[in-house]
């Protein structure tokens, strides 16, 4: 089992589905089936036009052949596995690419960057999916942090115990 990297346009011509299935050519198949029981990361090019960079982690459960294409096989994501980052994570930031296993000896961008599915470091993994599960602007509040002296509060008394208008205390048969 080994991490990986899955490159995946949104334009793509292939019949993926990022949640359910990465479709993906013989010449992947190697490294596709490393990655069986382990998580990979999902990578928009940055080729394409507003790019999402290393957006999605999800688990591999399986590969397949794919029957309605020849030479094609598919990797079957597990269910309930594929999380969206809640921020992208661009390919680069100022120390340099964020996989650094892509770097070669003298420290330059091998070719290993093209290549569509691929191997990843453990190091690089948790460095990409730390920086993309990282919510700095979380979409709500949270009213447990805030603490607001001017806000009513109530003690709740239970329903039992309540009299509606004139009413009797509501009360239920055992």
């Amino acid at each position: 089992m080994a991490f990986g990297v899955f490159i995946h346009r949104s334009d793509s011509i292939y019949d993926d589905t990022p949640a359910e299935r990465y479709q993906f050519p013989k010449q992947y198949l190697e490294r596709a089936r490393a990655c069986v029981g382990d998580w990979i990361i999902y990578y928009e090019p940055r080729k394409v036009t507003g790019t999402r960079g290393y957006y999605a982690v999800a688990k591999v459960e399986r590969i397949i052949a794919d029957r309605t294409t020849s030479g094609m096989y598919l990797a079957l994501i597990a269910p309930g596995s594929y999380l969206d980052f809640a921020s992208p994570v661009p390919f680069s930031d100022e120390d340099g690419p964020i996989e650094r296993g892509l770097l070669n000896e003298v420290g330059a961008i091998s070719g290993r960057a093209q290549a569509a599915v691929r191997g990843l470091s453990s190091s690089d993994f948790n460095r990409i999916v730390a920086a993309g599960l990282a919510d700095e602007k979380p979409l709500l509040p949270r009213t447990d942090l805030l603490i607001d002296e001017q806000i009513v509060r109530e003690e709740s008394a239970p329903l039992c115990s309540m009299r509606l208008g004139n009413a009797f205390p509501l009360s239920f048969p055992a």
